[in-house]
């Protein structure tokens, strides 16, 4: 949806939203904004595969859309819906991502809103914490119409400014939304920790990987409970290590 902005930007995961452009560029710059496609995993057996390692979900001009992180991720969770230990594993599953990344997290506590695409902030000034949480279709959109087997569904939102010739964007929200009417286990392969690890790291700013020898791969395996090399791998391209994300003002 745009009026007379129209940036090409080269993607592997695609866009659904981009804001209108200011009527003419000003020294603070256009801003431009999108939100990624729903990212699910799912569980189920599959043939091996011997893809790529790790992919970025988007790319904006040759670099990936991520975090700033060197500011915290404030984070909340829906307790409606949760198994009993759903908190105790979400923490878990963060504390390992944050690691993983170096980024801090901060919780902002519980509410009772169910996590779906409405929690999407379109402009700057509606920022929220990331949301996590149980549901189903009935009260998330996320989960509406996916295939049979989706175990939890994750989206994103990033913000940034066109200036001088360059963009520079970072994501600034997200939801994820695990399906109540499966039952998993907490933990172990193809559980609530597993489902967890996987849509927080495509919060951060992976897609699925190519090879099921990695937790990224669309489908759980059976024989992975925690990061493998490639998603650690991916998991450093969008983390600390990349640097520090300053959008011009």
């Amino acid at each position: 949806m745009t009026r007379r902005l129209s940036l090409v930007l080269a993607a592997l995961g695609m866009l659904s939203v981009l804001t209108p452009a200011m009527s003419s560029a000003s020294a603070a710059g256009i801003p431009v904004q999108g939100w990624s496609e729903p990212e699910a995993v799912m569980a189920g057996v599959t043939t091996p595969q011997t893809g790529a390692l790790y992919t970025i979900s988007t790319l904006l001009e040759g670099k990936a859309i991520r975090w700033n992180p060197c500011t915290p991720i404030h984070w909340q969770f829906r307790a409606n819906g949760a198994p009993a230990g759903g908190l105790t594993v979400v923490k878990q599953t963060i504390a390992r991502v944050a690691q993983a990344t170096r980024t801090t997290w901060v919780f902002d506590g519980t509410v009772s809103t169910a996590p779906a695409t409405t929690w999407l902030p379109r402009s700057t000034s509606g920022i929220r914490p990331v949301l996590i949480g149980w549901a189903d279709a009935a009260s998330s959109d996320l989960l509406r119409n996916q295939p049979r087997g989706v175990l939890g569904v994750t989206r994103t939102a990033w913000f940034g400014v066109q200036k001088d010739g360059t963009t520079v964007a970072s994501i600034r929200a997200a939801v994820i939304v695990l399906d109540r009417t499966d039952k998993l286990p907490l933990t172990g392969p193809v559980s609530w920790r597993t489902v967890m690890l996987h849509e927080l790291t495509h919060a951060m700013g992976l897609n699925h990987a190519g090879s099921n020898r990695q937790l990224m791969y669309p489908v759980l395996q059976r024989n992975l409970t925690d990061l493998q090399s490639g998603d650690l791998q991916g998991l450093a391209k969008v983390g600390r290590a990349a640097g520090c994300i300053t959008i011009p003002s």
